[in-house]
């Protein structure tokens, strides 16, 4: 009886350390790993850092660490208005570490609102663009922020809300311009972000007409009870392969709250190429 006792007790410590150890191995990983040599991509609309507190940057900072981005594309940006006095993805950029960039959709209060991009510094830029969308019926003037490195291409988009024929006319000039400039890419083309739009949209079936649908479709708005799916991530049919490795959106982060990050979650595709 004694031996049986000393038994139980031997078991009982190793199943606990078992437990405890995996506890610390779960612990130690980020919260959205990737598969070594998957390129990430995440997409997020910001909400101009402002939406539930004075600024998010920081927090969303911590967050693209945590979630092991290799570039991010920004929608609803400030640059130097009077709502936020700092240009935001520069700010963002700078906290990171890295470089950015920023496309103008319009002027607003005294500065600019638009999308931008960031990424590692390590990265090399060849070229930056800023695709004029119309506006058609829609709400307010809009933009594609571009920018191209060595090695892929990537746009950051917000069309418009509030009329799906003044989206579809942006979805138009979107793909026409991406005909002129990068048709037949040797270099992986990619959009990204907040379409306003859902999946079984009109919006969304003019751009699958040029367009590949990498991200997941799962639910993207609103962050604190999402029951929409209007943020995505493309792959441009006439440039070069690349090979989907997986998609989701980020709901948990061991640093930041995503509801009081933004209004959005955000998203990110795994692809190899």
């Amino acid at each position: 009886m004694l031996l049986l006792y000393y038994m139980r007790k031997a078991i009982i410590g190793i199943l606990a350390l078992s437990v405890l150890l995996s506890g610390c191995g779960n612990a130690s990983k980020t919260a959205h790993e990737k598969d070594s040599g998957a390129f990430r991509i995440v997409s997020y609309n910001v909400g101009a850092f402002g939406k539930f507190m004075g600024s998010s940057i920081p927090m969303i900072a911590d967050m693209v660490k945590e979630a092991g981005a290799d570039v991010v594309t920004l929608n609803e940006l400030d640059s130097c208005n009077s709502r936020h006095g700092i240009n935001q993805v520069a700010a963002l950029a700078e906290k990171m570490g890295w470089q950015w960039f920023f496309g103008r959709a319009m002027p607003y209060a005294g500065g600019s609102y638009g999308n931008g991009v960031i990424l590692p510094k390590k990265c090399k830029i060849l070229n930056e663009y800023v695709i004029a969308l119309p506006k058609g019926a829609g709400s307010e003037p809009r933009s594609v922020a571009v920018v191209e490195t060595d090695e892929y291409v990537i746009g950051a988009v917000h069309l418009d809300y509030a009329n799906e024929g003044a989206a579809i006319g942006q979805v138009k000039v979107i793909n026409e311009w991406m005909s002129a400039h990068f048709k037949d890419s040797q270099k992986p083309v990619f959009l990204c972000g907040d379409m306003n739009a859902k999946t079984d949209s009109k919006v969304i079936a003019a751009l699958l007409k040029d367009w590949n649908m990498l991200s997941s479709g799962e639910l993207s708005f609103s962050s604190a009870e999402p029951s929409e799916c209007i943020d995505y991530i493309f792959h441009y049919k006439r440039s070069a392969h690349v090979r989907k490795v997986s998609a989701h959106t980020l709901a948990t982060f061991r640093k930041g709250d995503v509801t009081k990050a933004s209004d959005h979650l955000p998203i990110y595709v795994d692809v190899m190429f």
